[in-house]
């Protein structure tokens, strides 16, 4: 339940916000005279309804800091200016991770980058990078934990536990959620509200039992939830739960009577605070269910639908819209309605197509239900259903004949890719193990710098080389240069003469090459993970890694490991 979460980093970045002013139609000068308390409150009453108008005091809060060189009001500028852009991914990542190089120049900034990296992961699960979210709540994970920020602790593992929950890790999510429930239980009764976070992991853990078809657990704890909510809002939630948990005990009417009323709760603006889109599906889903179950299919497919407008805007792809997709697909076989049959598996097998780069190989839980090779092959039945039919539109003949272009280029690049990525790997494995520089190097006397410091930094960097200093993390210019008894000014220099690289690329370059080298003869190494890799290999991130390694071998690390392995059976 990320929207809670923002609220809370909001608090924690810009203390003591309840303080009014009125100057919506002011200047930027002039709002940028203002206390930072008045554009913080004012931005926060507009962001909701005039997001042009707050987006006027985000920037006055910006230049505020800028004027004031503050480093810690420009971060917080820059996390107000991402709320600008809610339908807008790329510009949200663009300004967090401009706060986050900003706060980096803070001091004590530690838990600063906690928040601001969790709320990134935030940002890019909320726009179905799953993958990529779970790497920044593992990195903002460990920082908290280093840092003893205890809330932030707790708030990063309710959000780890929601993504392994959309893996189908029921089992870890929900050991996850019973550690949060057992921090956020000391903290009820210390301040105001404080039970919100305790009560939105309640309901969470609720509908992991459920999606995990413990039903009787989910009951227990639902009920529990509905009590301790009483007249508050977030009670919605437990109300969600208790109206799908009636489908499953086949009370279809009263199941439809709740779950509508929780729909319409859940779309006020008031309540937008204490729920997610995948409740709003869920929602959907279950009235559709309910529907179809008495034997009202026409109108179950009409909230099939809905969560088909949801994806439209939000493109969060999980489980349950696939099975609203398979829903529609089945209902317009139902009526011989080929036409929407067809262009429902497209949509489908395109979603399948994101779900796939997003999830990677968690891809294969989510099409169990309906695997891909029985859409493709029902999907040329039906073309050619439709190809001996004469009321076929031109219209449906165009999306056809694209389609199938779009996969035929589809397969020839995959092909192409594959072939280039095949070719290189053979170079790799056939290329002979790096041979370190002659120590005696030709000194150039053209880069203004003494011959004898030019030819100590050479022979220290060829016995940097030797012994695998590169393999440790962390490792700067600076660091490098006091080892080699020099400055990082004359260190990089040779470098970029002698190496034609940055300091950077030299390094990741030697990294490179070793874990190739070792990959080739070590078989336990060849059983790591990618990041493991990365870490045995000196980098501190496996993005970092990975790029790098394309960026040099011309091939990602996982194809790497993936033939050579072969090679080995």
């Amino acid at each position: 339940m990320h929207k809670l979460f923002f609220y809370i980093l909001t608090v924690l970045l810009c203390q003591n916000i309840l303080y009014g002013q009125n100057q919506d139609s002011k200047t930027l000068d002039s709002l940028i005279k203002l206390e930072y308390k008045g554009i913080r409150e004012r931005f926060y009453d507009l962001i909701k309804t005039n997001s042009t108008n707050a987006g006027l005091y985000a920037e006055a809060y910006l230049q505020k800091g800028k004027n004031d060189k503050d480093a810690l009001k420009i971060t917080t500028g820059l996390y107000f200016t991402s709320q600008l852009y809610p339908d807008d991914f790329e510009k949200r990542i663009i300004y967090i991770d401009s706060a986050i190089s900003m706060v980096k120049k803070t001091n004590n900034h530690e838990k600063y980058l906690v928040i601001l990296k969790n709320y990134k992961g935030t940002v890019y699960e909320t726009a179905a990078f799953f993958d990529i979210a779970l790497d920044d709540y593992l990195e903002s994970l460990e920082l908290a934990k280093k840092t003893k920020f205890s809330i932030y602790i707790s708030i990063i593992q309710h959000n780890i536990a929601i993504v392994k929950r959309k893996f189908g890790k029921h089992e870890e999510a929900k050991l996850l959620f019973k550690k949060c429930l057992k921090y956020e239980k000391l903290n009820i009764g210390k301040q105001l509200n404080d039970s919100i976070g305790y009560l939105i992991t309640l309901s969470e853990l609720v509908t992991t039992y459920r999606q995990n078809k413990e039903l009787d657990s989910a009951y227990i704890i639902n009920n529990e939830g509905m009590k301790m909510a009483d007249q508050k809002p977030i009670q919605v939630l437990f109300r969600l739960n208790e109206g799908i948990l009636q489908y499953y005990d086949e009370e279809y009417k009263n199941a439809i009577k709740k779950i509508d009323r929780v729909v319409y709760e859940l779309l006020k603006p008031e309540n937008e605070a204490y729920f997610e889109n995948y409740n709003l599906m869920d929602a959907y889903f279950f009235l559709g269910k309910s529907y179809d179950a008495l034997s009202k299919r026409e109108v179950g497919v009409t909230y099939y639908k809905k969560i088909d407008s949801l994806l439209q805007k939000t493109n969060y792809l999980i489980p349950k819209t696939r099975s609203a997709y398979l829903e529609i697909i089945k209902y317009y076989k139902s009526i011989d309605d080929k036409n929407n049959q067809l262009y429902y598996i497209n949509k489908l097998l395109y979603n399948d197509s994101i779900i796939d780069n997003n999830f990677k190989d968690v891809n294969n839980k989510l099409i169990k239900e309906y695997d891909t090779p029985i859409l493709l092959s029902e999907k040329v039945k039906l073309i050619n259903e439709l190809q001996t039919k004469n009321n076929r539109s031109q219209y449906s003949l165009i999306i056809l004949l694209i389609f199938i272009g779009v996969i035929i280029t589809g397969f020839i690049l995959y092909y192409k890719k594959n072939k280039k990525y095949r070719i290189r790997f053979e170079e790799l494995i056939n290329q002979k193990d790096i041979v370190l520089k002659d120590e005696n190097t030709r000194v150039d006397t053209g880069i203004g710098i003494a011959n004898d410091v030019v030819e100590m930094i050479l022979e220290g960097l060829n016995n940097f080389e030797k012994n695998n200093g590169f393999l440790k993390t962390n490792l700067t210019s600076g660091i490098l240069a006091t080892k080699l008894n020099t400055n990082s000014k004359y260190l990089t220099k040779v470098i970029k003469y002698y190496q034609k690289k940055t300091f950077t690329t030299y390094i990741n370059d030697l990294r490179i090459d070793y874990i190739i080298d070792q990959l080739k003869t070590d078989s336990k190494l060849q059983k790591y993970t990618i990041k493991a890799l990365a870490s045995e290999a000196g980098f501190n991130s496996t993005e970092v890694f990975s790029k790098s390694f394309h960026r040099k071998a011309g091939i990602y690390p996982s194809y790497f490991v993936k033939k050579i392995k072969a090679l080995e059976s």
